[in-house]
């Protein structure tokens, strides 16, 4: 081989070492989400469940939105008939639940033209991802009232459920009701959210890196730990299912949907210090004394929130009064405490409930009424 021969393939060989060297250097530095928060943007993930691998297609879609101006963050659980226009005319079109995620461009324009978002990021998760997640958490305190009759949870109150209870707590909805889920996942999230401080206190980074680590995602590490960040930070969690109607078979979200969407949901996400949710209260009374729950209710009238339910718990007695969010967010779960002077708050989510707040009164409301 001649020297001039050498010399091209040395080149050559030194040209890929160098282009690698920058791709590694490139990826390794990149942090795209730092870039939307520079910007002032929306952060947009699209998370996708299933219980077990099959064919890349997804039964649970929720699509997570963080304001970094305030660090609220939106859930929007997607049903699983929401229309994904396979061309961009939208003549051809299949159900989210049946799409294979190798299409997720097609996802993207689909969201960006309903919703008018961004939603440049994914994860894909399955039953194994929230097991050993959960476990290495050292599990997870759910309340119990009546919404998990098919797995063991004792009585009403306080459960412990390592990862695998976690998962059959959300699987053992009733019908196999996909909105039913929905309920039990937002409990999981609410609780870890609530919890995040004293959580966070003992994840070090090598915790967090563990945990990530077998998560399939277009996130890189760091672009994790960025959010993390921000979702660990003061801030309110709201949650709805994305507003829409059957038509042809899909689930479509028209004009009128996606102002609804605007007003109701994005508009609370991105005002500053948050909006104001309205409030609906159920009051019980969980204890043996009569009274408790009329005077409760007529003492949350006059600092202005709507009671529109009271009576006797049917959950029996209970020691510490508790506040239950049915269908709320966390600020507006911290206001009822701060008026109530009740500072134990758990999430069981009802979205076939009028009310949104669930108050039980407790034995430790019964001296401070002097009866």
């Amino acid at each position: 081989m001649d020297k001039k021969k050498k010399f091209l393939i040395l080149a050559a060989a030194a040209a890929i070492i160098l282009y690698l060297c920058i791709s590694f250097y490139i990826k390794s530095t990149r942090n795209v989400i730092e870039k939307i928060v520079d910007n002032g943007d929306l952060i947009n993930i699209l998370v996708t469940g299933r219980n077990i691998y099959k064919e890349n297609t997804f039964n649970f879609y929720a699509l997570i939105s963080i304001n970094p101006a305030n660090n609220n963050i939106g859930i929007t659980f997607i049903p699983p008939d929401y229309r994904i226009m396979m061309n961009d005319s939208g003549s051809d079109s299949v159900k989210i639940s049946d799409i294979d995620f190798y299409y997720f461009d097609r996802i993207r324009y689909t969201l960006g033209k309903d919703l008018q978002l961004n939603v440049p990021f994914y994860v894909k998760i399955y039953s194994s991802d929230v097991i050993r997640t959960i476990d290495l958490m050292d599990g997870i305190n759910i309340f119990s009232l009546d919404q998990a009759k098919c797995i063991t949870m004792g009585k009403s109150g306080l459960n412990y459920l390592d990862g695998r209870k976690t998962c059959d707590y959300i699987n053992c909805a009733e019908m196999d009701s996909i909105y039913l889920k929905y309920d039990r996942i937002l409990d999981v999230i609410l609780t870890l959210y609530y919890e995040r401080e004293k959580r966070l206190a003992v994840l070090n980074e090598d915790y967090i890196t563990e945990i990530i680590k077998n998560v399939r995602t277009n996130l890189l590490p760091q672009e994790i730990f960025s959010i993390i960040r921000l979702a660990s930070g003061k801030g309110n969690v709201m949650s709805t299912l994305l507003p829409g109607g059957i038509n042809s078979g899909f689930y479509i979200v028209d004009e009128i949907n996606f102002k609804t969407y605007q007003q109701d949901f994005l508009g609370p996400l991105v005002a500053e210090g948050g909006a104001e949710i309205p409030v609906k209260i159920k009051i019980l009374n969980g204890t043996g004394i009569q009274g408790l729950a009329r005077k409760m209710r007529n003492d949350l009238i006059r600092d202005g929130l709507t009671v529109t339910e009271f009576g006797t718990s049917t959950y029996g007695n209970f020691q510490n009064s508790v506040i239950i969010c049915r269908q709320c967010d966390i600020f507006t779960a911290n206001r009822t405490a701060e008026l109530t002077g009740i500072n134990k708050i758990y999430f069981v989510t009802d979205t076939s409930q009028l009310t949104n707040i669930l108050i039980i009164i407790g034995e430790d409301k019964v001296s401070e009424t002097g009866k």
